[in-house]
């Protein structure tokens, strides 16, 4: 099993929150592998546990708190999102990430993409100029990773060659 789930996370409603759904959105005119599912996940939580399953790789993508300059992004693991206390900052996601590690078996190798928000603000819809001018490289960097994923598990699918 080489699928790969990318599970968009994110509220439209409350600005740079709305990260991962813009990125669903912009991932979706993509031609990818039939093996990558990208799901726009919105504010799901415990809901988008059943797309945990049947997968062997997950990528989260979601707004999180990084000390970074707005924009910045980076991929990190599970753990390492715990070591620097960033899971706190990713609300829903990481009470999600427990219950995935407590229930689904066999679970997916999971990563995130987090991206520094400017402004979360409620009942603000729309993205930030910062966020709107790193977005292309945030799919850009996604694209990457799949393509990455899909030649490790030795796919013959030509993708972005």
């Amino acid at each position: 099993m080489t699928n790969i789930h990318i599970l968009c996370f994110g509220n439209t409603l409350h600005s740079d929150d709305g990260i991962g759904v813009a990125i669903a959105a912009r991932l979706h005119k993509e031609t990818l592998p039939a093996s990558v599912k990208v799901i726009d996940a919105g504010i799901a939580g415990l809901n988008a546990l059943p797309l945990f399953e049947h997968c062997s790789s997950v990528l989260i993508v979601d707004a999180a708190e990084l000390g970074l300059s707005a924009g910045s992004f980076r991929f990190k693991t599970v753990s390492e999102l715990t070591k620097q206390n960033v899971s706190d900052h990713l609300g829903g996601v990481s009470y999600l990430l427990q219950a995935v590690d407590a229930i689904v078996t066999p679970a997916p190798k999971i990563e995130i993409l987090a991206v520094q928000p400017a402004v979360c603000e409620s009942f603000s819809p729309g993205l930030s100029d910062e966020l709107t001018l790193v977005l292309e490289d945030v799919v850009s960097a996604i694209l990457d990773y799949v393509k990455r994923l899909t030649l490790q598990n030795g796919k013959t699918e030509r993708y972005l060659l």
